[in-house]
């Protein structure tokens, strides 16, 4: 089933074709149909007799011939007209790789933008991490919290193993997350919890 937004099946702006061709790209956008078989289905006779009417929408908005850097040659079929804006416009590179960012935010594609708020997130964790230390803070558990750990255990995250993913962060197009740093406590605040978490036996913390 294709739907077809109302405004555009009654655009008395658009040819008649036009707007055939438009519903059948759009049916073909979910299904393979190879493109010579698109002339026949809106009646012209190849794929020279298409061009006006796909240039017919592409000024509508509903359709995308534009080159965009870093994708191959496609036409891009819209749901919904573009807003005016967004039509027929030169592709805008990102500012962070040089790729395309026109199906995303304006100079910062998604995977650059992914890579921004996980920096940030990390960064996050350092300050808290350091924050902790400063309040003298010598004990830690790790996500599980199964074991209470001395805070340089060389077992758990540090802020130098994290900041050193920095760089991995912008290598990754698909980054998703990235392991937290332990939550630091002071002797004091273990002891007021009641703390009965089992030692670590790699770094040995002193008893509370």
């Amino acid at each position: 089933m294709v739907t077809v937004d109302r405004e555009v099946f009654l655009d008395a702006g658009l040819s008649a074709t036009a707007r055939l061709l438009y519903i059948v790209v759009l049916a073909a956008a979910d299904h393979v149909v190879p493109a010579k078989q698109i002339p026949a289905l809106v009646g012209l006779p190849d794929g020279e007799a298409v061009e006006p009417f796909l240039q017919e929408l592409d000024k509508a908005g509903l359709v995308d011939l534009g080159e965009h850097l870093g994708q191959p040659l496609a036409t891009t079929v819209s749901p919904q007209p573009r807003p005016g804006e967004r039509r027929s416009h030169p592709c805008v590179p990102c500012e962070g790789c040089g790729e395309c960012s026109c199906r995303y935010m304006t100079g910062r594609c998604k995977p650059c933008d992914d890579a921004d708020r996980a920096e940030a997130r990390l960064r996050q964790e350092v300050a808290r991490w350091k924050a902790q230390r400063e309040a003298g803070a010598t004990y830690a558990k790790g996500s599980s919290g199964a074991r209470l750990h001395r805070w340089d255990c060389p077992s758990l995250e540090n802020p130098d193993k994290v900041m050193a993913r920095l760089s991995e962060v912008r290598e990754l197009s698909s980054y998703i997350g990235h392991p937290r740093l332990p939550e630091l406590f002071t002797a004091e605040e273990l002891r007021a919890k009641g703390c009965r978490t089992r030692r670590c036996a790699i770094c040995g913390p002193d008893p509370l």
